[in-house]
């Protein structure tokens, strides 16, 4: 079974999955994921010449933690042990929501090992100088992750049962993750100024309907980081990647293919 060891206090086992041939893409899922939740991404990339590594963060499916462990830093350690235990040098990082914390914090702090960032519906720690309701009422209950997510997807997504139930049976595994401990992660913020000094390709990618993180907001930050996109994805809500992954999979590997492999 494969597992990175993460040197911490707990002496944490990360679980990882890897799939396909070629260049690197590290994923890093949201609050509401794990590990299963981007078999679009890994079908579409490994048939194209791409090896896709996915992981479960801490506490979430088959990577058990303490609560109190959660943190940025933390993250950021533990998606390093993922690609030392892959042997991979460098990937392309790509962060959905939560996940964009731990791609942020991994890229300021060890951008050798990153060919890119793609931010999927996510500020990734940067300043949010007015946060939704949507926001705020997220992480006030330990409610499954899976309901609460559900709520923030598009109209068109919410008409469709059998997604609908598909994401809630893959939130579901996170038996050991509770939503107050993302209140964690608002403990290292990252300034715009220190996001300006990133040395590779940025990407945001917005969900057209998202109550989370509006496009208004991630298209906020563009101008502050030399050479950032925005895209936004219609008929999507929090979670572009899987509400529409025709289209998130196009942009990302148009992305990919702009800065070469």
């Amino acid at each position: 079974m494969p597992f990175a060891e993460s040197h911490d206090a707990h002496s944490t086992r990360i679980w990882f999955e890897s799939h396909g041939e070629g260049p690197a893409i590290l994923f890093a899922h949201g609050a509401g994921g794990n590990a299963a939740i981007w078999y679009q991404q890994v079908a579409f990339f490994a048939a194209r010449g791409f090896r896709c590594i996915t992981f479960d963060h801490r506490t979430f499916a088959r990577s058990p933690a303490p609560a109190e462990s959660i943190s940025t830093p933390q993250f950021r350690d533990d998606a390093l042990a993922v690609l030392d235990a892959a042997g991979v040098d460098k990937a392309h990082m790509v962060g959905q929501s939560m996940g964009g914390f731990t791609v942020l914090r991994l890229a300021l702090d060890a951008p050798d090992r990153v060919l890119s960032l793609t931010f999927s519906a996510t500020p990734g720690g940067l300043p949010n100088p007015a946060p939704t309701d949507a926001v705020a009422n997220l992480t006030r209950t330990d409610e499954n992750a899976g309901s609460g997510i559900l709520r923030t997807m598009s109209k068109k997504s919410a008409g469709n049962a059998p997604l609908l139930q598909l994401y809630q049976a893959v939130a579901g595994f996170n038996l050991d993750f509770r939503m107050t401990s993302l209140r964690a992660l608002a403990k290292s913020p990252v300034s715009l100024e220190e996001a300006a000094g990133l040395k590779c390709p940025v990407l945001f990618v917005a969900g057209r309907e998202d109550p989370l993180f509006p496009a208004e907001l991630l298209a906020g930050y563009v101008p502050h980081i030399p050479g950032a996109r925005l895209l936004v994805i219609e008929e999507a809500g929090h979670s572009p990647y899987f509400e529409q992954p025709e289209a998130f999979n196009f942009e990302l590997l148009n992305q990919i293919q702009r800065i070469g492999r």
